[in-house]
């Protein structure tokens, strides 16, 4: 028997739409599963190092190998000029400039301590007491990590340099990163402290603190 024609219509208007959404949903349910993550996938770590560790062993001595690497120095003797010349003087740079970037990252890591229990000042009375330092970053959380991300940023700049092998940008550089090391300290470790006067007769360029 032939359907009446508005009758055929529905039939096969109900057909597709079943055929359709059959295959529309099983991929929809696909993509969650895909999207979902898998139990147990979640990284765990156990901030170790303290960030006076972190400072100690990572970010000072990888601040050393970027400024060490250009200086110039005049004095009563003439100019003094040190810069990176060889593919290893190259890669002693890129080694500090990966610590860096990756120490600033270690230092907004939730849940580090800034010193162990028992742990003092070296210098009481100008420096702050670990204490005291830890009670200031977890004040403002926001602007420790500012302060650690503008030392990643200045470590960039450091492996930029390296990748172009250009001493001028390098020596540049290196005086962002002794802002970067310096404004941090200054809010953190030492706010107290008086600067004096570089001394005269002697001027100092690419070298960090």
């Amino acid at each position: 028997m032939r359907l009446p024609l508005s009758i055929a219509l529905v039939t096969a208007c109900v057909v597709a739409t079943g055929a359709c959404s059959g295959p529309r949903t099983a991929v929809s349910a696909s993509a969650k599963a895909q999207a979902a993550p898998a139990p147990g996938t979640d990284p765990t770590y156990t901030p170790t190092a303290t960030i006076k560790d972190v400072m100690d062993d990572i970010v000072d001595p990888a601040g050393d190998l970027v400024w060490d690497a250009t200086s110039v120095v005049v004095d009563q003797k003439g100019t003094n000029e040190t810069l990176p010349r060889s593919d290893e003087d190259w890669k002693t740079v890129r080694r500090g400039a990966m610590l860096l970037v990756e120490g600033a990252n270690l230092l907004q890591m939730p849940g580090r301590h800034m010193a162990r229990a028992g742990e003092t000042s070296e210098v009481p009375g100008v420096e702050l007491e670990p204490s005291e330092m830890e009670a200031l970053v977890n004040k403002d959380r926001a602007g420790w990590n500012k302060h650690a991300q503008d030392l990643h940023a200045a470590g960039l700049e450091v492996l930029q340099a390296v990748e172009a092998k250009d001493s001028q940008k390098l020596f540049e550089v290196g005086g962002k990163l002794d802002a970067a090391c310096e404004s941090c300290h200054r809010a953190y470790w030492y706010p107290n402290e008086k600067v004096p006067d570089f001394p005269s007769g002697i001027i100092s360029k690419g070298a960090g603190g």
